[in-house]
């Protein structure tokens, strides 16, 4: 029987500690544990499962990748607008609000159309932006331009916060360390590959080509989605009642896209609502505080030069830029590439590793704070060390290879933390993990939108980029610390519970010894 916390004359559901007769894969506890109806998203077989989280992955992508598409091409957009290359600079801005403030309003709606729905809409809403955008080529275009781009950035964000929850619905917990990391650096890419792609192409080309081809994409994406993509909502003990699929594939796709509200769960009207106040509570939750303040002040200085960057990169030499083409630009950004692959890499390695490793330790039982330990490297040591390569490079106008060396570092550390942070709040919040993401979103991107507006009187007033980005080291830093606070108190923290939203998986066992196991196993 299932024990309950009682907190302001509510009762909220626990995991048991421990289960008589898990179902187990090797000595790995299968959380949550599966049911016996093939419909399960969590019985569906790993082919299907990674299929799906392909078409999650690729629609991230292809919105991120839109959404900051011009990034590369100030200098010939500039020249249309007669504007300067600050000013052009607004734009990724505007991409940016979008991207971080957008879901807040349209994410409540996968309640009741379904989650599929919405991203398909999405990605046919973003096509058009990009269509919008590509059309702006006339001198007096620059407000209407900016404002494609704010909605460019609104509907390309979508793919990658909804994703959130059918990645907790398919996979289980030892698992999520390396699915979440895939499919937030996904999406992380698009941010990076979209302006590179488009820097090759606005040296051979017009301008108004870099939004084209990501037209191109992603009607090449909507189609996959529509093809492929399924909802993964199932009625559980005590959860959200769905509705069964339709049966046939026309049927089913007419339902799932067309006709969303015949697959979201049965109270999605009285639900969006709830979904919206969600985003708050989570945000100022003792725990949301902390990972979400953590995230602004960490992940932020990476949007920030990677806003700025082609105003760094294509600034004529004698006002301390680099005089770079838009090519030269594309070509430097690889940095940034490197810096998100290395990042990959370790995320496969360590995500779920070393937090099962810590629940080895503590006796096979989880706490979501084990999570955390895997940000000692990149926050502690790697960004605080990039910053500072990257600030010098400036200040003292050093070979690009050396602020190539501090770009791949501070890539590195920021695209390390997202995928930790997001996963250690859903797991706080299992039963909201589009809100989770959807919060952990905009604190995420708050500090990059901002920076572009004071970043000069920044420069100006302390003396130089290099004591500005060296600030930003320190600021990393007492970043971290508040992620060290959530690995000490987490457990206290996660008690002051906001409305009924907190729901984790405390105490449950994760890890057997090979003894125990009996008829237990599975296979894998």
């Amino acid at each position: 029987m299932s024990t309950s916390i009682e907190t302001s004359g509510t009762s909220i559901p626990e995991l048991e500690p421990e289960l008589s007769n898990p179902k187990c894969r090797g000595n790995i506890v299968l959380v949550p544990q599966p049911s016996d109806d093939p419909r399960d998203p969590l019985n569906w077989s790993q082919g299907k499962k990674c299929g799906i989280l392909s078409i999650l992955c690729l629609a991230a992508f292809s919105g991120m990748a839109s959404a900051l598409a011009n990034q590369l091409g100030f200098g010939a957009q500039a020249k249309t607008y007669r504007k300067e290359l600050g000013e052009l600079a607004y734009t990724i801005s505007a991409a940016v609000a979008g991207i971080a403030a957008g879901p807040l309003f349209i994410v409540p709606l996968a309640h009741i159309f379904g989650r599929s729905s919405v991203i398909f809409w999405s990605l046919i809403g973003c096509m058009g932006c990009g269509i919008w955008s590509a059309r702006m080529t006339g001198e007096g275009d620059y407000i209407p331009f900016t404002v494609s781009r704010l909605f460019g950035g609104i509907f390309g964000s979508i793919p990658s916060i909804l994703g959130a929850q059918p990645l907790m619905d398919m996979f289980f917990l030892h698992e999520r360390g390396k699915v979440f990391t895939t499919f937030h650096l996904s999406f992380l890419l698009g941010t990076v590959a979209g302006p590179t792609f488009c820097g090759f192409v606005v040296q051979h080309a017009d301008w108004p080509f870099e939004f084209w081809w990501t037209v191109a994409l992603q009607g090449v994406v909507s189609v996959l989605a529509f093809i492929f993509l399924e909802e993964t909502g199932f009625t559980r003990d005590g959860g959200r009642v769905y509705q069964p699929q339709r049966k046939g594939f026309i049927r089913n796709r007419i339902a799932t896209f067309f006709l969303g509200n015949l697959v979201a769960h049965k109270d999605g009207m009285k639900e969006a609502p709830k979904s919206a106040l969600a985003q708050f509570l989570v945000g100022v939750s003792p725990v949301g505080l902390l990972a979400g303040l953590y995230t602004f002040g960490f992940f932020g200085w990476f949007v920030a030069i990677n806003t700025l960057l082609t105003v760094f990169l294509q600034e004529p030499t004698g006002r301390d830029g680099y005089g770079f083409t838009p090519q030269q630009n594309a070509a430097f950004t690889f940095a940034l590439w490197f810096g998100l692959i290395a990042a990959q890499i370790w995320g496969f390695l360590v995500n779920d590793r070393i937090p099962l490793m810590v629940s080895r330790w503590r006796g096979g039982t989880w706490k979501p704070e084990y999570r955390l330990h895997s940000l000692w490297v990149p926050s502690v040591l790697i960004m605080p060390v990039g910053l500072g390569i990257f600030g010098a490079a400036l200040q003292y106008h050093l070979h690009y290879m050396v602020l190539a060396l501090g770009s791949f570092l501070v890539t590195f550390a920021a695209f390390c933390s997202v995928p930790v942070a997001v996963n250690y709040m859903i797991e706080c919040f299992k039963d909201n993990a589009t809100e989770v993401a959807c919060i952990m979103g905009t604190y995420r991107l708050g500090l990059g939108v901002a920076v572009p507006f004071f970043i000069d009187a920044w420069i100006d007033g302390v003396g130089g980029p290099g004591w500005v980005f060296g600030m930003m080291a320190f600021f990393s830093l007492f970043a971290f610390s508040l992620i060290v606070v959530l690995m000490l108190y987490g457990h206290t923290l996660r008690q002051v519970r906001i409305g009924r939203l907190a729901h984790d998986e405390e105490g449950v066992k994760v890890m057997q010894d090979d003894s125990s196991l009996g008829e237990n196993k599975t296979k894998a």
